[in-house]
């Protein structure tokens, strides 16, 4: 009786193969499941980016050692042979994809340094800058940020590492500043408290700030040189609204109100009502003035 030749595919068996797929899916939806499970417990108890990348690690952990376990047993997987073989991909992978590679070993040092986290307000690049945004997610590629028009920027690791980030969520607040320009012969005395005192008015202005506090938790997870910077902050306490007399032109005196917000995402809201509140005040009371955002 003729014994038929079992199918291979590559000196696999046929069967042999499928299993491995299956445990392949298995293992892609056991990772997505451990990241899941773990991203709950952690959300709340430590930062958005210490969950989600203490989540990935677990998730890439479930995947590749399910899929050596399986390709190990069901595809007789040598690994030396493999790390042959990898060694001579990884020259082809460095020479052709080096923009990849920057972009990674960038994710790596962003993960690292924490020059940004998730949920952090911060402005990218020079001139043209992005605006502010906040940042959505740290891929080992890409920073994902949102504009405040809802709009999502993709932008390459080695982009963040390579331009001027200034993070505002990091002091938790952003400065405000507003233009007026009055006639030499107004009350000056009167305009500053008028300035002032719409400045007070909205609850979402600084009066006076103190210092942020972080629980042990996030100190845990901050390198040294993060720490060091916390403590090298100026002292904030005192710096509410103040109003600046920066020059005198034609017959004009241009003056600057600087005011702080924790609202970092309203500062184009809070800018609008003041301008709108400033002009009103001053207009009842006579006085000639041009505002603008500064």
């Amino acid at each position: 009786m003729q014994v038929s030749n079992p199918v291979l595919i590559g000196g696999v068996p046929l069967d042999a193969f499928f299993a491995f797929i299956l445990a392949l899916i298995g293992f892609l939806f056991l990772g997505n499941l451990a990241y899941m499970l773990l991203r709950q417990a952690l959300d709340g108890r430590v930062s958005p980016g210490t969950a989600k990348w203490a989540s990935a690690i677990l998730q890439y952990a479930v995947m590749f050692g399910g899929v050596y376990v399986s390709a190990r047993h069901l595809l007789d997987f040598d690994p030396r042979a493999f790390a042959a073989s990898l060694g001579i991909l990884g020259i082809i992978v460095a020479v052709s994809s080096t923009q990849i590679t920057q972009n990674i070993l960038a994710g790596i040092l962003i993960t690292i340094n924490r020059p940004v986290q998730l949920e952090e307000w911060i402005v990218v690049g020079e001139l043209p800058t992005t605006g502010l945004c906040k940042v959505r997610d740290i891929s080992f590629t890409t920073t994902i940020l949102q504009g405040l028009d809802g709009g999502l920027i993709l932008m390459p690791n080695s982009s963040i590492i390579a331009s001027k980030v200034v993070n505002y969520s990091r002091n938790r607040l952003i400065e405000i500043r507003v233009s007026l320009s009055v006639p030499v012969s107004v009350d000056i005395a009167r305009v500053r408290d008028i300035a002032l005192a719409v400045a007070h008015d909205d609850s979402r202005v600084i009066r006076t700030p103190g210092a942020a506090g972080r629980s042990a938790v996030h100190d845990l997870f901050d390198l040294p040189y993060n720490r060091r910077l916390r403590s090298d902050r100026p002292d904030l306490i005192g710096l509410g609204p103040a109003v600046h007399t920066v020059s005198v032109s034609d017959g004009w005196i241009k003056m600057v109100v600087r005011i702080w917000t924790q609202k970092i995402p309203q500062k184009d809201d809070i800018t609008s009502r003041y301008l709108r509140e400033i002009l009103g005040r001053l207009e009842a009371e006579d006085i000639p003035v041009k505002a603008e955002a500064a």
